[in-house]
């Protein structure tokens, strides 16, 4: 119930998280202080009454931090997953059309199935909602059977090196779409932002109850404290969402596959 409360959240957008973040945060280390203001008492406590609380602190927010370097690691890894897949999908089709040209006249069929699921694979990296990739994804497949159909008796006609570097640039070819679909819909769970939300409110509160113990404010640097753990964190929702968010794959390498295919003869 949480888990899906907090997904929902995270679907209105970086920003109502950010300020959810940041909300929570703040709240936390209200009460933390003022746990720690009555815990004290009137008169703030020395330094020498309050280094164990302070080591304690120093602690967690350190194991905040830690966590969140590498959540955030993980997330771009998956970022770069699907830049390394869209370019590596850009060069096994332009290899599988160009190889279409070692079958002679009967390979041009297959090259411009191969020119216009090119221009699909590219519609289904820019969809801007799950319902368009779909489609752009479907459509891409029933290319992919038409291309094979097209490739098995043009195969016949080939001296077998030249149709087995055929059918292993349409295989690499399709195989790449695979690669391309699993990074774009890996993302980090929502699990982990959870543990990740539950921890920073556990260190931010930690730390509020030291000021209270000793008796000061320091509202700036909490302030500051709590902007960066929640911009760390939508960084994380940001590259957890390819399609709509701002921090999104270049399709150049794509483009200019479709960009360097031949004019098509009049």
């Amino acid at each position: 119930m949480i888990l899906r409360a907090l997904q929902e959240v995270i679907d209105l957008g970086v920003g109502v998280f950010g300020l959810l973040v940041v909300a929570l945060l703040a709240l936390l280390g209200e009460i933390g202080f003022r746990l720690g203001r009555r815990r004290g008492g009137a008169e703030p406590l020395p330094d020498n009454k309050t280094s164990s609380v302070s080591t304690l602190t120093a602690g967690m927010l350190g194991l905040m931090a830690f966590t969140l370097a590498l959540t955030v690691s993980f997330a771009q890894d998956r970022f770069e997953s699907r830049r390394h897949a869209t370019l590596d999908e850009a060069n096994t089709i332009g290899t599988a059309w160009l190889r279409t040209g070692l079958a002679g006249p009967p390979g041009k069929p297959i090259a411009a199935l191969i020119e216009e699921y090119a221009r699909g694979r590219l519609t289904y990296l820019v969809a801007l909602s799950p319902d368009a990739a779909a489609e752009a994804l479907a459509h891409t497949n029933t290319l992919q059977t038409e291309i094979w159909q097209r490739t098995l008796p043009v195969l016949e006609g080939m001296p077998p090196p030249l149709a087995s570097a055929l059918v292993s640039s349409v295989n690499d070819m399709f195989d790449a779409s695979l690669v391309q679909r699993y990074a774009m819909e890996s993302h980090v769970p929502t699990e982990t932002m959870l543990t990740l939300l539950i921890g920073a409110m556990f260190a931010v509160g930690a730390l509020g109850y030291q000021t209270g113990l000793a008796g000061r404010r320091h509202p700036v640097l909490a302030l500051l404290l709590l902007f960066m753990v929640s911009g760390a964190m939508i960084l994380i929702i940001d590259f957890n969402r390819p399609r709509t968010g701002l921090t999104r794959v270049n399709p150049a390498p794509l483009v200019w596959t479709i960009q360097g295919f031949a004019p098509p003869v009049p």
